[in-house]
């Protein structure tokens, strides 16, 4: 019975070779020509490696053995460099960098000469209101002093609202 299996599969197995046609496959069409400008690579730099290469070659056959060669080809990928990572450019001082002008102020002045003699707010105040009384005074010499030209010209005028 084995015998008769295994035939059977023998007959099988060559049967699919004498099924197949004896005529060629047709041509494939021919392919076209590569640019080797659009391929990125350059066949000089290639043609003056191989050249190297073929000279080293025939160095080492010559029994140059002083010179010694050594050719390492790293594959992978690079990391990627965050030089500015936890670093908030927008919102206050880079850290580690110099300190600010007022940083070093505070620093270096004492505290007793740091506070101001007098807030700035009212000295502020003090000189508004100054100006102000100063130029409402300057209005009031002036209306006072136009009243007086127009009577002494005989023009019937009512007094001024101002007092000194």
């Amino acid at each position: 019975m084995r015998v008769l299996v295994l035939t059977a599969l023998l007959i099988g197995l060559s049967a699919p070779a004498w099924a197949q046609d004896t005529q060629p496959a047709p041509p494939a069409e021919a392919e076209p020509a590569i640019d080797v400008t659009k391929l990125g690579v350059s066949l000089d730099r290639i043609q003056r490696g191989l050249r190297v290469t073929e000279t080293r070659e025939k160095d080492r056959e010559a029994g140059n053995a002083l010179r010694l060669e050594f050719q390492v080809q790293v594959y992978g990928m690079a990391p990627k460099i965050e030089v500015l990572k936890d670093v908030d450019l927008f919102n206050g001082p880079v850290p580690g960098s110099a300190p600010t002008h007022r940083q070093f102020i505070e620093h270096v002045t004492p505290q007793i000469y740091r506070t101001p003699g007098l807030p700035v707010s009212a000295l502020a105040f003090w000189a508004a209101q100054h100006f102000w009384q100063k130029s409402k005074k300057s209005r009031c010499e002036e209306e006072i002093a136009a009243y007086r030209e127009l009577i002494m010209q005989g023009v019937n005028v009512s007094a001024p609202r101002c007092t000194q």
